[in-house]
């Protein structure tokens, strides 16, 4: 073999060495690469499923083996909520942790999501646990969770999964027990309820969760609707001790929702490990919020919270116009008709 020939495959051996080493080492810097995200609720601290996030978190570095490292903020600590969609269609922040009902003017199908008066009364279990899986079958087995994937991905945003708030918990200042006790009174809510609670008589309102508390002590609020962290976190039965308990729904819903971009990014294996983690969030919101309601009901039995019980004539008249609101609201676009033929396919409602 001559010099030359002996050069010329002494050169492609190194070559061909070279860009194997530079590959190898390619890949092994993409299978090692990390991600850090940031994740804002629309929730203040003290509120449970914000609380909860950090066990949501923790089960995302685990499950990604560290590769997918998510910071947890509260309301505004990053942008103020008015802005927290907008703020993750843009990428600013890469998870929002919220519910539909704040984007209803964006999504109108966001404010079914987050369940209209009446929509999540679940008469055929007993448990807080066995109505809130109903309520999920529903999303995942009636092909909800499809039309909300569809409608939120217009906006540039994944739908991760869901996660309960318990039912809406009204905390007042005085007992709300018949159908006329509602007329004139001042209440905090947000979303559709608004117009349910102007429509049976009272006047809603929006204020922050962190300032409920104040407008309740001084008069400017009557009674404020949230979930059961109103006692368990912000404290609100100091100042407001009726437990009002109005028939409404069992539960109430919130979601997880992803810059698309963000997501699209992340590798398959590490998209399973956030779905593993949102779905133990899930969990972790039904067993937290179940909790705390037993702990409400101690609570009434010890005298610290009172109950104040909305009679069945009044919740008939509730009712009645909880579902002309559904009618009204499912003429907003094509997706809210197709969530509330939904909703009534699975209700049993004409």
């Amino acid at each position: 073999m001559s010099k030359l020939t002996l050069f010329r495959k002494l050169t492609i051996i190194f070559t061909v060495f070279l860009f194997c080493a530079v590959f190898t080492i390619g890949s092994s810097n993409a299978a090692e690469k990390k991600y850090r995200w940031k994740l804002q609720s629309g929730y203040p601290h003290g509120d449970l499923s914000f609380e909860l996030l950090k066990g949501f978190a923790a089960d995302v570095k685990k499950f990604s083996d560290g590769k997918l490292v998510i910071s947890v903020f509260a309301d505004a600590e990053i942008v103020p909520l008015e802005q927290l969609f907008e703020s993750t269609q843009r990428g600013v922040i890469d998870i929002l942790h919220c519910m539909g009902a704040f984007w209803g003017g964006i999504v109108p199908v966001g404010e079914i999501e987050f369940g209209i008066p009446f929509a999540y009364t679940i008469g055929e279990e007993d448990t807080f646990d066995a109505k809130a899986e109903v309520i999920r079958n529903f999303y995942y087995e009636k092909g909800f969770v499809d039309l909300l994937r569809q409608e939120y991905g217009k906006h540039g945003l994944h739908w991760l999964d869901m996660h309960t708030y318990g039912g809406p918990f009204v905390l007042s200042t005085k007992p709300l027990n018949t159908y006329d006790d509602w007329k004139g009174i001042k209440i905090r809510d947000e979303g559709i309820y608004t117009q349910f609670h102007n429509m049976i008589g009272a006047r809603g309102t929006y204020v922050s969760g962190g300032e409920a508390y104040m407008a309740l002590k001084l008069g400017t609020l009557d009674a404020s609707q949230w979930d059961i962290s109103a006692i368990s976190g912000l404290k609100w039965h100091e100042v407001a001790p009726y437990w009002v308990k109005a028939g409404d729904n069992d539960h109430v819903i919130g979601h997880m929702l992803i810059n698309d971009k963000s997501w699209k990014k992340l590798p398959p294996d590490l998209q399973k490990a956030v779905e593993k983690a949102a779905k133990n969030y899930w969990s972790a919101t039904v067993k937290g919020y179940g909790e705390e309601f037993n702990n409400a009901k101690k609570m009434v039995s010890d005298g610290t919270l009172k109950q104040s019980q909305v009679s069945p004539e009044a919740i008939k008249k509730h009712k009645e116009i909880a579902y002309k609101i559904w009618d009204e609201v499912s003429k907003r676009d094509e997706a809210s008709a197709k969530a509330i033929k939904m909703i009534k396919e699975w209700r049993g409602i004409k």
